[in-house]
């Protein structure tokens, strides 16, 4: 009788299934952000049904061993009409904890770094929310208070378009980088105790929220230039300048930005995708399949990208572990809201533990992985609340 044993060969050293099993027992898997709570608002997605379809549920969450998770409220500025932005705001975040209070055996609503500590131990899924895009709060700091009372524990700056707040990467420079009263939110949030996101804003903005701020800074979502060199990723000044205020970088799972090649025919498709689905939404409105439509092109223009691994996403992770410390990187897979452009082997939640393989095979510590995979972002919503003045 043959008896195969799973081993990893780390540092000359053998390692078996047996830490990796004791790892995945109780660790804390936290991810910055996913995008699932418009679903739920378009579709009438249930959390509580597994599904064939995007990237979370609550049996996979389940399976993938996921924690916490920070779900992304948010509405393109491009996508719809201003007077429109804060009422999609609240009718997702309204969503959102409904569908959590529907599956209370499973899930809770966490407020703070210690909620989220209590309902992983008592075995429950935590859940948060975060609002992408300033533009969401109708520039009204009273606005963003009544957000935080509501559960949003962090806010990026800007999304997609430059806003009265800061300049957009991926959009015209206004304000080189933040404004005054961006930099008057900035202090409103540390005051609240809310984190500060600087994913998807500009270079100079980042730098300018990592000066402003007291508290560490998060970017949320974003991923490595030095790596793939497309304009929604970091360079290493700024992933430098995060680290040294004590923030973390937290990993985009998007094959486009893990791979420059990737990016460079998604970026070149994407106008022709997004009116096809503007098309066929218009056509089919009072379809219930037009979603299953929309799905169906998103599929089609996935399989012109060039294919990108999990080995891929791995280099990123380990490139800021090396650049910048253990402590500094986190998990921001995006999913729900990159069009199910995962990379192979990461298409869904229940996947996460092939990051742990990655990571012991790496050579990281249990210690170190515990950090990347969830404790690092706990640590920074900690220190935000321990630094709020309310």
């Amino acid at each position: 009788m043959i008896v195969q044993l799973a081993l990893w060969l780390v540092g000359g050293v053998l390692y078996g299934e047996d830490r990796f099993d004791r790892l995945m027992r109780d660790i804390l898997i936290f991810d910055a952000h996913i995008d699932t709570p418009r679903y739920i608002v378009d579709e009438g997605y249930r959390l509580g049904e597994r599904h064939t379809y995007y990237e979370l549920d609550i049996p996979r969450m389940r399976e993938g061993k996921l924690g916490a998770v920070l779900f992304g409220i948010y509405a393109q500025p491009q996508d719809y009409a201003p007077q429109l932005w804060l009422p999609r705001a609240l009718e997702c975040l309204d969503a959102l904890h409904r569908e959590v209070a529907a599956n209370s055996q499973d899930m809770e609503f966490a407020y703070t770094a210690a909620d989220v500590e209590r309902i992983h131990k008592s075995g429950k899924l935590a859940a948060l929310a975060s609002l992408e895009g300033g533009h969401l709060i109708s520039d009204s700091v009273a606005v963003l208070r009544m957000f935080y009372k509501l559960g949003v524990r962090y806010l990026t700056l800007a999304h997609f378009r430059t806003n009265n707040f800061a300049d957009s990467m991926t959009d015209v420079e206004v304000h080189g980088g933040l404004s005054k009263p961006g930099r008057e939110l900035i202090r409103e949030m540390n005051r609240m105790g809310m984190m500060v996101d600087v994913s998807h804003i500009s270079d100079k903005a980042v730098l300018a929220a990592v000066e402003e701020s007291r508290a560490p800074v998060i970017a949320s979502h974003s991923s490595v230039k030095a790596i793939a060199p497309i304009v929604r990723n970091m360079p290493d000044e700024v992933i430098k300048a995060i680290a040294r205020k004590g923030g973390v970088i937290c990993i985009n799972f998007h094959a486009g930005y893990l791979d420059a090649a990737a990016y460079d025919v998604y970026i070149r498709n994407r106008p022709a995708r997004d009116q096809e689905i503007k098309d066929v939404l218009a056509l089919h409105a009072s379809d219930p399949r037009r979603w299953e439509l929309v799905r169906g092109i998103q599929r089609r223009y996935f399989a012109q990208m060039p294919k990108v691994s999990s080995e891929k996403l791995l280099q990123h992770i380990d490139y800021v572990a090396k650049l910048v410390g253990v402590d500094h990187v986190a998990l921001g897979s995006d999913y729900d809201g990159i069009s199910g452009m995962t990379p192979a082997g990461m298409e869904d939640v229940s996947k996460y533990p092939l990051l742990v393989k990655g990571l012991i095979r790496l050579g990281y510590s249990d210690d170190d992985i515990r950090k990347m995979m969830g404790l690092n972002l706990l640590r920074v919503l900690r220190t935000s609340e321990q630094l709020a003045q309310r």
